[in-house]
């Protein structure tokens, strides 16, 4: 059962997300007439809850449910990646995310890190922190600046990276095995398109 679904049940509602004849999707498909876009079939159970929720309001529903979906699917595949291959190393999404960084692009200073992630200078340094414990980075400072700070993989750490993204990419592979090639290459396109604009906003 969905958390939705679970939701539902809790607060007793009546809502029905069942095939479509039933009264929720004979109801969303009206007011989606009303409103002149097209309702999928194949919609989340949340996605018809934030539907008939937000009934009647001037939302644009096409760009929420671009939006929504893109958040969805990262957070789903943070949480399948991090039980899934992370866990076995101790790492969490963000320790990861800064081990590989390190691994293309080092040496690198810590605030290119932060900004690459986009998260605060703080977290970044804490990530370092726990990868130069396990051995796997070291940190050096600037001659010219003090507060700059360049880090950079260990032998330890580039061994630990070359093993440990071959799997990762294999749960990458597995999550993305329901679309077709084709699709997969849409899909990278048009998300590509999206960052670029929201970079450019």
């Amino acid at each position: 059962m969905s958390q939705p679904d679970k939701l539902r049940k809790r607060r007793g509602r009546e809502t029905h997300t069942g095939p479509p004849g039933g009264r929720f999707y004979t109801t969303l498909h009206a007011f989606a007439y009303n409103r002149q876009m097209h309702v999928s079939e194949d919609l989340r159970p949340e996605e018809r809850d934030i539907l008939s929720r937000t009934a009647g309001l001037s939302i644009d529903h096409p760009a929420m449910a671009v939006t929504s979906n893109i958040w969805r699917a990262a957070m789903a595949m943070k949480l399948k990646l991090e039980r899934s291959v992370l866990k076995e190393y101790k790492l969490t999404w963000s320790g990861f995310s800064t081990l590989f960084i390190i691994w293309v692009w080092g040496p690198v200073e810590v605030r290119d890190i932060a900004r690459l992630q986009g998260v605060s200078r703080p977290t970044t340094t804490s990530n370092v922190s726990n990868l130069q414990r396990r051995g796997w980075c070291k940190r050096r400072g600037s001659k010219v600046d003090r507060r700059l700070i360049t880090v950079e993989l260990t032998a330890k750490g580039r061994k630990a990276i070359e093993v440990l993204f071959p799997r990762f990419n294999a749960g990458e592979r597995d999550i993305s095995s329901v679309l077709s090639p084709k699709e997969q290459a849409q899909i990278a396109r048009l998300l590509r398109k999206v960052l670029a604009g929201v970079e450019e906003a």
